[in-house]
């Protein structure tokens, strides 16, 4: 285990190398390149705002008081919007780049973290997104930024551990990424993004069940940090930090068994 994470460690500029160059390919032939990282975010702000906070007058309630339903979802959409995107590039980064993995010698555990790198480079361009709205439209509370450094570590080690265990899985099983939109589609709507985890707050059964999901822990922080300047939910954000550790080392662990093996499979 110690000696694969040193492989990440020591290659590190071939790793930076290769999520600039998935970057590169999520936008080639694209007229506006890495700009629609910028107005994709502008967009689904502007569906959001039509759809629930004008024609439904949606305003969910967080620990502040009300909140626009746009903004809120909006900042509960991008943490969401970097785990999915990083769950579906780190799946199909081995058989995604099966020529050079069958060609050339390199550390294959590079391939599904460079994917989940060039997921948290496009979530730092769309955050840019979200803090100018906030500026512009409030709420302001800046000290709720100290928070995001430690909920994007643990939903990248989530993030990670999961992309390499679907990634050792696509090489075997090419239905994984068939099966992973439908799971996340499902997971999406069993996260507190689209509606406020305090709509469960008076039944504790299901408070509960919510919170076995790792990432509501993580979206909750988001909104909690950004929202209401207030800390995340420190009880389950350990919860979530837990299952992240476990998830990563398991999957690394299959991952780095079942390496020697791609080449064949490919």
């Amino acid at each position: 285990m110690l000696s694969g994470l040193g492989v990440l460690v020591a290659r590190r500029e071939l790793l930076r190398d290769f999520a600039w160059r998935e970057l590169r390919a999520r936008y080639k032939g694209s007229a506006l390149g890495f700009g629609w990282n910028f107005l994709i975010p502008l967009l689904q702000l502007a569906v959001f705002w039509l759809l629930f906070g004008v024609l439904f007058g949606v305003r969910p309630r967080t620990e502040t008081g009300e909140q626009p339903y746009a903004v809120f979802l909006f900042v509960g959409l991008l943490p969401w919007t970097l785990f999915a995107n990083a769950l579906q590039a780190g799946s199909a980064s081995i058989v995604a780049n099966g020529a050079i993995v069958k060609k050339v010698c390199l550390p294959t555990e590079l391939l599904p973290a460079a994917a989940v790198l060039a997921s948290l480079a496009n979530f730092g361009l769309s955050f840019v997104v979200l803090l100018a709205v906030l500026l512009i439209a409030g709420p302001r509370h800046p000290e709720g930024l100290l928070a995001v450094p430690l909920l994007l570590a643990v939903e990248t080690v989530l993030a990670l551990g999961l992309a390499y265990l679907l990634a050792a899985g696509a090489v075997y099983f090419r239905d994984v990424e068939h099966i992973l939109g439908v799971l996340l589609m499902a997971w999406y709507f069993l996260t507190p993004v689209l509606f406020p985890v305090a709509i469960v707050a008076d039944r504790p059964t299901e408070a509960f069940l919510l919170h076995l999901n790792p990432m509501t822990a993580i979206v909750v922080g988001f909104q909690r940090a950004l929202l209401d300047g207030a800390g995340p939910e420190w009880g389950w954000l350990a919860y979530s930090a837990a299952v992240s550790i476990v998830v990563f080392v398991i999957g690394f662990a299959v991952f780095r068994r079942v390496k020697d093996s791609f080449e064949e499979a490919l």
